[in-house]
């Protein structure tokens, strides 16, 4: 990677409880994105896939803690920032497009308002230029009748609807990075296409980087530049997409895409990711832990 990171994660570890019951979720993590990249994190359930985003954001759980290594944005370590420094990176600097459409918007705010409060509260716009700056990204996201969804609750909108309202608010203030959590998963095959396809135009036409949380290879393989994979919160391979997808080294990554369905293999029986895999992979998982139970990582 030629170009200087907008995103460097080094050596990330990350654990949720207390004292001895502190249980080991990122087992030390790196990673690079490009600016204008847009980065894969793909793996099973419990991967630990949206910790690493939520860390990035500062927004992981109250119990959990970063116990080692560093977050880097934008040339700066935001590992431990202040709330409110934490606070003044969102928006333009961060955004989140986040998994569940249905639960993310506000039921007792307008659509207009949801977007014109991120515009006023990070870019210190006026009334009528916020609401004016809200039609437009509507109209980005390619929502019919913009003015009448502006005054609009979001129970009145479809999942698909709303998805592209979240997706106008990541992108509402121009943001270097935006951290996509998953933001197809609720959604039925026809949407989810049409969601992946307006997200990649709107990246690149505000040219932010992404980080594209997600457990569907074949999702990685439309949208991604690179991928990183992990399992149990640990890095098993990375590197370009295409690489990836057409000669995984790992045997996890390999497992994974003969567990993806294939529209070009109709009938094809389903290859869940072998039990003897994943009891290995566990045991390495737990042999880490182990390792570093007292080394100030997942024990500190």
């Amino acid at each position: 990677m030629t170009a200087t990171p907008i995103l460097s994660v080094r050596d990330l570890h990350l654990a949720i409880g207390e004292g001895s019951r502190r249980a080991p979720i990122l087992r030390g993590v790196s990673l690079d994105i490009a600016p204008g990249e847009v980065h894969g994190l793909v793996g099973e359930s419990g991967a630990g896939k949206t910790m690493i985003g939520k860390a990035v954001l500062g927004i992981q759980p109250s119990r959990a803690r970063i116990t080692g290594g560093s977050v880097t944005f934008d040339g700066r370590d935001i590992t431990r920032l202040p709330e409110r420094e934490r606070r003044r990176l969102m928006g333009r600097g961060l955004g989140l497009i986040p998994q569940d459409p249905m639960t993310s918007l506000n039921p007792a705010a307008r659509i207009g308002g949801q977007i014109a409060d991120v515009l006023r509260l990070h870019l210190g716009m006026g009334r009528a230029a916020a609401r004016q700056r809200a039609l437009e990204l509507l109209n980005d996201v390619r929502i019919r009748v913009p003015e009448r969804v502006l005054r609009q609750y979001p129970h009145e909108l479809s999942g698909g609807m709303r998805q592209r309202v979240l997706i106008a608010i990541a992108f509402a203030c121009r943001p270097k990075l935006i951290v996509a959590d998953e933001p197809t998963t609720a959604l039925d095959v026809t949407v989810q296409r049409q969601v992946l396809a307006l997200i990649k135009e709107m990246q690149a036409q505000e040219g932010a980087s992404i980080l594209f949380v997600t457990h569907d290879l074949g999702v990685v393989a439309k949208i991604c530049d690179r991928v990183t994979v992990l399992h149990a919160g640990r890095v098993l391979e990375a590197g370009e997409t295409r690489r990836i997808v057409e000669a995984p080294e790992h045997d996890y990554t390999r497992a994974l895409m003969a567990a993806t369905p294939r529209h070009d293999r109709p009938g094809d029986v389903l290859r869940p990711v072998p039990e003897s895999l994943s009891a290995r992979l566990n045991a390495e998982a737990l042999a880490w832990d182990a390792a570093h139970a007292g080394g100030g990582r997942a024990g500190a």
